[in-house]
């Protein structure tokens, strides 16, 4: 019986988890096409996060199962993973109810060390941080960071290893389905029976080739180190931003000692779309000092801290800020695995999973109320 050809156009981490999915599976042929080497968009430039302090049970479902993928990695493929917690900040009775219901969301998904601490607790524990507006904050012990870019090389490591091929250096560059795909790249012609679009930043640009249109909004986000003027005890990730408050906040961690790593988070489309192709360097001025300005609230004793080196990245974001995975919508040969905004190192696990199911006609492996079909944005515009 001959095996269906699947070519997955991206070789970030959504591309890749789909990829590994696919190939331990064994039922389909698995190309990769990456314009340029594994990890080389967002992915590489991520900050690497893989926490489960969110506030919904479809949030925590997934982000629970990536978790375990994560564990895998570490344990049996030595994948450098930092435990240095995660300590998301509320300020309103409000913010204090939902980290309520978000530990019993993660009890109930078998996670087991979320906990709400009080000012007081924190000011106990890491006396550096400022707490005056701090109402309560839903703090993780086991999450932690991973490099991205060492998580795209080890995805492409065991995806080649399974059987699966990936080519860098092959841009797609034109597309026809006669009656199968024929996919006109920088490095010769690929056919495929289906096309995986995580094409991330590109993921519009990749759509249009195809001939099967998503609505993403890319948006430039950037990071920065932040070189403090005394050594500092250990900060974990500190989020001042709660899911759905329509802004953004800062976030901040400590690299070293006496640095940092830094910068403003939402996920919320707050920003004009960029061209994927925007040049990406340095963050500019006036984001670097809204960050220090941010900093200098939340943390005691950094009066003559020192902006270090920057950069940016893209976060690839839809219309109601969830991914978009499954079928699209006009082609069922084109398969989604988009739209992961700023949270694309922690969901892709999700999403690669999601994504194989719906290549390889599987049951699903997530509850229904974790709706990333692009169906639904229909509905969504509409009400818009």
């Amino acid at each position: 019986m001959r095996e269906d050809r699947v070519v997955i156009v991206g070789a970030g981490v959504l591309g890749l988890f789909t990829a590994l999915e696919l190939v331990q599976d064994g039922r389909v042929e698995v190309h990769v096409l990456e314009a340029e080497h594994p990890g080389a968009g967002s992915s590489g430039r991520s900050v690497g996060m893989i926490e489960t302090q969110y506030l919904t049970d479809a949030d925590v479902e997934v982000r629970a199962f990536g978790r375990a993928v994560y564990s895998r990695l570490e344990h049996e493929h030595q994948l450098a993973f930092v435990h240095g917690g995660y300590l998301r900040l509320g300020h309103t009775d409000t913010d204090v109810a939902k980290f309520e219901e978000s530990v019993r969301l993660q009890r109930a998904h078998g996670l087991n060390d979320a906990a709400i601490l009080s000012a007081p607790d924190i000011s106990e524990r890491w006396p550096h941080l400022v707490t005056d507006d701090v109402s309560a904050a839903l703090f993780g012990s086991w999450d932690g960071y991973v490099d991205g870019y060492e998580v795209s090389q080890l995805l492409s490591r065991l995806v080649r290893t399974a059987g699966g091929h990936v080519h860098p250096n092959t841009r797609l560059i034109g597309a026809t389905q006669p009656a199968t795909w024929r996919l006109e790249t920088t490095n010769g012609m690929f056919e495929a029976d289906i096309v995986v679009n995580a094409a991330g930043a590109w993921g519009g640009v990749v759509a249009e080739i195809l001939g099967a249109p998503v609505a993403l909004v890319p948006q430039l986000h950037g990071a920065m180190t932040v070189e403090l003027p005394t050594e500092k005890a250990f900060t974990p990730f500190v989020m001042d931003y709660v899911p759905g408050s329509r802004s953004e906040g800062v976030y901040f961690r400590s690299e070293r000692k006496d640095q940092l790593i830094a910068g403003l988070h939402t996920e919320e489309v707050t920003q004009n779309a960029v061209s994927p192709d925007v040049q990406l360097g340095a963050m500019d001025f006036e984001t670097i000092e809204r960050v220090a300005s941010l900093l200098a609230e939340r943390l005691h004793g950094v009066d003559d801290m020192r902006a270090g080196r920057s950069w940016t990245g893209i976060y690839p974001m839809s219309s109601d800020h969830k991914p978009i995975v499954g079928h699209h919508s006009e082609n069922p040969t084109v398969v989604c695995a988009l739209g992961a905004g700023g949270n694309g190192i922690q969901l892709s696990p999700a999403i690669g999973r999601m994504a194989a199911d719906t290549v390889l006609g599987r049951s699903a492996t997530f509850s229904p109320s974790v709706d990333w079909s692009q169906d639904r944005l229909t509905g969504a515009s509409s009400n818009n």
